[in-house]
């Protein structure tokens, strides 16, 4: 649940700042240079991010992935949805809350979601993207908040050749069971249908496969999807969320037991 607020607090800061960027041409330094305002961060935004949890005597207690779109309203308020795992427990988020931006452009967040936490960030490349940590006692987190410049998304939103290479953990019933990292290339025909590419490593066991599968965009640029891998057949499921105008999507593994979030990046040139 703090891992929700926080990327709440962070989703909302970077909502704020993409829209003062879009309302004009502003250049990367001109946000500092006229002076921010809360209507400096205004917009959607998405994000994923991931982190831990310590307990005061020092032990972790938690890890957590968020994942979501969020809204800022530019006049000091947020809101947003998502998808939140704790300890591999999967479950959706709605968050709401408040924030502040000074005139040097850096800003505090205050989300309500179950819980409460509270951030410290600064809109950065004109407002486009939101740098923020979580402040809350007991809290590891930090990450950035991008801007969807887009709306009305269809699958076709989401089409060409994307790569992603990201980290995260395994839970099992008796806990933690292990580290992951992977990497893959996906192809998208802006259908809903990809194939992909992957090479995993399952605390320093290393495996490749394929994969071939789906994926649904809705029209506030979230989506989800799902992978199967070949030849285990083993699934993955994935909700994602799409920003930079479609050069990137944040996303979260949804399958019980993972805390698995991560950024894949359009190839700038080629479809296939």
């Amino acid at each position: 649940m703090r891992r929700t607020v926080y990327l709440a607090l962070l989703s909302a800061v970077a909502i704020g700042l993409a829209a003062t960027l879009s309302s004009g041409s502003a250049r990367p330094g001109a946000l500092a240079d006229e002076g921010c305002t809360n209507h400096s961060l205004r917009g959607a935004y998405g994000f994923a991010v991931d982190g831990q949890a310590f307990g005061t005597s020092g032990q972790e207690v938690a890890e957590f992935a968020d994942e979501g779109r969020i809204l800022f309203d530019g006049h000091g308020n947020l809101t947003g949805t998502g998808t939140e795992s704790l300890n591999g427990a999967i479950n959706p988020i709605v968050f709401a809350g408040t924030y502040s931006v000074q005139s040097d452009c850096t800003g505090t967040a205050t989300i309500q979601g179950g819980l409460t936490a509270t951030l410290r960030f600064m809109l950065v490349e004109g407002g486009q993207e939101v740098n923020a940590i979580d402040t809350d006692p007991g809290v590891v987190a930090a990450g950035q908040i991008v801007k969807q410049q887009l709306a009305g998304c269809t699958n076709a939103s989401f089409k060409g050749v994307y790569s992603f290479a990201s980290t995260g953990s395994a839970f099992g019933p008796g806990g933690e069971a292990g580290d992951v990292a992977a990497f893959g290339r996906i192809v998208s025909d802006g259908h809903g249908h990809t194939t992909e590419s992957s090479s995993t490593s399952f605390n320093g066991l290393q495996s490749a496969d394929t994969q071939t599968g789906t994926y649904s965009v809705n029209p506030d640029c979230t989506g989800s999807a799902t992978s199967i891998h070949h030849p285990s057949g083993n699934v993955d499921t994935v909700n994602f969320v799409i920003v930079e105008g479609g050069a990137e999507a944040k996303f979260i593994v949804t399958n019980p037991g993972a805390v698995f979030v991560g950024t894949v990046d359009k190839q700038p040139l080629g479809e296939d």
